[in-house]
């Protein structure tokens, strides 16, 4: 049901823009119209920080399971899963799935894997860059280290990544269709049935073999009480949520260094400043710009009603924009003292759980990169800056040494 108020600014809206750059339209909202109705998502768009923070703290309130005939677009490929559920089930499986991704954990497990996948990585770079005059670091280094290192760590076979590269791009796109084209949704649920099976696969060989997985330690938590059915697809996202943050944070992060090459000068004489530069890069650029949300009775946002059920996006992006909260935060700065304070692995109860992995893998692999490669430069004629209004990164990041 449209709202009777005006808000103009959100009427203007539309996806194209918020693809290309939305930046100077969170500006407009978070002054004048922070909580506005837009009808090219069809929703409620929120954007200041508090007011973000607000709805993802408060999950009993606001929450991720939709009611009547709304649709979260994950659930409609997964099945019901984390990002779907709240309260008792939601705590049920998150329990569970957080435990081999504590940073400790992480560290202690993963750390060796990341710097041999990378090392392989780069070394595959340098080849093609003996060859050739430039490379796309999209494909040749972030997706592919992202993928390796997600896969591998679940416990699934590595040999031909070329089949989770495709589970990746259905998930994507129908995770991203907020039209819910029919056809680009049969596609994610083809995909999903697909990824069901392999995942099927492996837990029926892990309940005869443990191993040190991700997926084995899941299979045999001896508290959990979780079915096949939610393991499988709660492993579905974590696989997607692993590819698509890390791989863009790894791009978005190299990008932002090369647009600003006096600061990644800075961290190439002063590698204690990496890992507060890709928190900045983090804030600047989000991996993912919303979460969804569904209010369980009528409420008010700074001040403006919004009834029971009506679909809420948190504009993850719009906050770590905040200039109420961060100073001049339009400008990449990876010397910004509270640059960690950003949203981008959201807050609260569904906190991204695998935010330690990717925080490791761009701690170990950015380095590698610029060692090996400290002269890299954007190709300015072949520049595409990061883009999409659910899900942004840079579709390409084609680059040469200098």
């Amino acid at each position: 049901m449209t709202p009777t108020q005006n808000f103009p600014i959100g009427a203007t809206v539309t996806l194209d823009q918020m693809s290309k750059n939305p930046y100077p339209i969170f500006q407009q909202m978070i002054a004048h119209e922070p909580v506005s109705w837009v009808p090219a998502f069809n929703m409620w768009l929120v954007t200041r920080r508090a007011d973000v923070l607000e709805l993802l703290r408060d999950a009993e309130t606001f929450t991720m399971e939709p009611e009547g005939d709304q649709i979260n677009p994950m659930e409609d490929t997964f099945g019901p899963m984390m990002l779907s559920l709240d309260g008792p089930p939601h705590k049920k499986i998150r329990d569970v799935f957080v435990e081999p991704y504590r940073p400790r954990h992480a560290r202690k497990f993963y750390s060796g894997l990341i710097t041999q996948t990378a090392a392989a990585i780069v070394g595959n770079i340098a080849k093609h860059l003996d060859q050739h005059d430039e490379i796309d670091l999209n494909q040749a280094f972030s997706d592919q280290l992202a993928v390796s290192i997600v896969v591998a760590t679940l416990g699934f076979p590595v040999d031909d990544l070329s089949q989770f590269r495709d589970y990746y791009a259905d998930f994507g796109a129908a995770i991203g269709n907020i039209k819910f084209d029919p056809t680009i949704r049969e596609r994610g649920q083809r995909a999903f049935q697909t990824f069901r099976q392999l995942v099927l696969h492996e837990i029926d060989t892990l309940q005869q073999t443990a191993n040190d997985s991700v997926l084995s330690q899941i299979v045999h938590d001896a508290k959990s009480q979780l079915t096949t059915e939610e393991i499988v697809s709660n492993v579905a996202l974590t696989f997607f949520g692993g590819v698509e943050t890390t791989a863009a944070m790894l791009s978005n992060t190299i990008w932002a260094l090369l647009k600003h090459p006096d600061q990644l000068a800075d961290i190439q004489s002063n590698g204690v400043l990496l890992p507060n530069a890709i928190e900045e890069s983090l804030r600047w650029e989000s991996p993912v710009q919303t979460a969804m949300r569904f209010p369980v009775r009528d409420v008010e946002i700074a001040g403006i009603p919004i009834r029971k059920g009506e679909k809420i996006y948190g504009m993850l992006s719009a906050a770590n924009r905040d200039p109420g909260f961060f100073d001049q935060p339009d400008i990449f700065d990876i010397y910004r003292p509270n640059a960690n304070k950003h949203l981008s692995f959201a807050y609260g109860p569904h906190f991204c759980f695998g935010a330690p992995l990717a925080r490791l893998e761009a701690t170990i692999a950015l380095p590698m990169l610029f060692d090996r490669f400290p002269n890299l430069s954007l190709i300015a004629e072949k520049e595409t800056p990061p883009a999409g209004h659910e899900f942004r990164a840079t579709p390409t990041l084609i680059v040469r040494k200098k």
